[in-house]
């Protein structure tokens, strides 16, 4: 499930790191006069979503493993 889970996240944290890219190149008059506002708002979505995908595709550390250590 977890798996499936990082997945799913994987992918919406690449279509926001792809948005918020494409927010810091663009020329479009309408995103031009709110960047600044746009790139707080894009990086406080894409930053924890990137932090909880790195999280989700580490490995779990077994309660086992604790047990005999």
């Amino acid at each position: 499930m977890r798996k499936i889970l990082a997945v799913i996240c994987t992918l919406i944290t690449l279509f926001a790191l792809k948005e918020t890219i494409n927010i810091f190149i663009t020329n479009e008059t309408d995103i031009v006069k709110q960047r600044s506002i746009f790139i707080v708002i894009a990086l406080s979505i894409a930053i924890p979503l990137v932090i909880l995908s790195l999280w989700l595709w580490k490995p779990r550390h077994n309660q086992d493993q604790k047990k005999q250590n």
